[in-house]
């Protein structure tokens, strides 16, 4: 049963590229890198102008609708081809306060999406000849969808407060 071990341990040196005669053996460690993602995330709001309560329906059907909308406005037919995901809407919630979501878009089409949604500016009728205006607002944005899960300089106040 000892051979077998040091055999094996002969191996694993091997591989790593130690050699097998040295007194203490330190692992080698391999450092992976993650230098591109094929998709990128963004935290979105909806606001509107001037601020409402109760907030007007809007589902993420409507979401889509608008996104789309944006896209169009601001660079056409191919604009309106990008793909993009809806992952989560607050309008679907009925208790929401504020409309805040999460879209994901591939990387190369960050930044038209990114640029049509902040220049859209659009009136939305809430009924009784009411129309509101709405505009995008980015909240933040991430290659990987872990990074949108809290600020990470609110988090270093909160903990420098505390």
């Amino acid at each position: 049963m000892t051979s077998t071990n040091t055999s094996r341990s002969t191996t694993l040196n091997q591989i790593e590229g130690q050699s097998t005669n040295s007194s203490s053996t330190i692992p080698k460690y391999t450092r992976y890198t993650i230098t591109t993602s094929e998709w990128h995330y963004l935290k979105i709001k909806i606001n509107f102008d001037p601020p409402t309560d109760p907030l007007p329906t809007i589902t993420s059907l409507a979401l889509r609708s608008l996104i789309s909308r944006s896209l169009s406005e601001a660079f056409g037919v191919i604009g309106s081809g990008i793909h993009v995901d809806i992952l989560y809407w607050s309008g679907d919630d009925s208790q929401s306060e504020e409309y805040i979501g999460v879209i994901r878009v591939p990387r190369e089409d960050l930044t038209t999406l990114w640029s049509s949604l902040t220049l859209f500016n659009a009136a939305l009728d809430v009924g009784d000849q009411i129309s509101k205006e709405i505009n995008f607002e980015v909240l933040g944005n991430s290659a990987f969808l872990m990074g949108l899960c809290t600020d990470s300089r609110e988090w270093t106040k909160k903990l420098l407060n505390s």
